[in-house]
């Protein structure tokens, strides 16, 4: 299994931290969350590590919502920025969210002039920390993006255990249809288990059932650790985290 450390573009104070555990090689990778009108200022940053890439696309918190057709202008403006980072950097792959309180189609239409083979689509809880209802939330709707686009997915656990849970299915056969699917790469986070909100909590915070979802992980697979930071300048928390997910028994 190859773990990704999770860091968004502008978060230049972790840099002896990158080097001293890319060095020990805590992680294999780097994703990379492109905050709005960062490139510009923090790609000199990145280039300095050589160090696989992926890079994560703008989410709804950064007003990006390709569902939306009057926000099609600076959607396009965040979509041709997260190809730079990618670009630059050599990114294996790119993600993108599908969008909220929209059309699908929509989405399909607004990505479509952008996509290549690096484009991952991400499924979404159903409701979002707003409490929007997000696309992408479903197996079939992430299945229709990935035929209309003919793009790849990147799975995301604790967004499909939330999504069952609004949807009253059991989670862990929802994510058996997420995983039919064929994810090039995962995220993982704990959370709790019965909740319908995503919270990125730290590993033994919560009370997802992490072996399980390990064991369907595919020998080599991409698992990016998109539990959240507790430290400014220190990536401490990201070092435990690892080690508890993958160093001591689990729950």
């Amino acid at each position: 299994m190859q773990v990704g450390l999770k860091l968004g573009s502008p978060d230049s104070s972790y840099k002896n931290a990158i080097y001293d555990l890319w060095e020990k090689k805590v992680f294999q990778y780097i994703e990379i969350l492109a905050v709005p009108n960062s490139y510009k200022n923090t790609i000199d940053f990145w280039k300095q590590f050589k160090i696989p890439f992926i890079i994560h696309a703008p989410h709804l918190g950064h007003g990006m919502n390709p569902s939306i057709r009057e926000k099609e202008i600076e959607n396009k403006e965040k979509i041709k920025e997260t190809i730079e980072f990618a670009n630059a950097l050599n990114a294996e792959y790119m993600i993108f969210h599908p969008g909220a309180l929209g059309n699908i189609n929509e989405t399909v239409r607004q990505y479509s002039p952008f996509v290549d083979s690096r484009f991952l689509i991400e499924n979404k809880p159903f409701i979002a920390l707003d409490y929007s209802h997000c696309l992408g939330s479903k197996p079939e709707e992430i299945k229709f993006l990935m035929e209309k686009l003919g793009i790849g997915f990147c799975f995301d656990f604790g967004h499909a255990v939330c999504t069952a849970n609004s949807l009253k299915k059991e989670p862990m056969e929802l994510i058996e249809e997420f995983l039919a699917l064929k994810p090039q790469m995962y995220h993982l986070t704990d959370g709790i288990f019965t909740n319908e909100k995503d919270e990125h909590l730290r590993y033994g915070k919560g009370s997802f059932p992490l072996a399980d979802f390990l064991k369907l992980i595919p020998q080599g697979a991409k698992v990016t650790n998109e539990a959240r930071h507790d430290f400014k300048d220190s990536l401490d928390d990201f070092l435990e985290d690892v080690g508890k997910l993958f160093g001591e028994p689990l729950r």
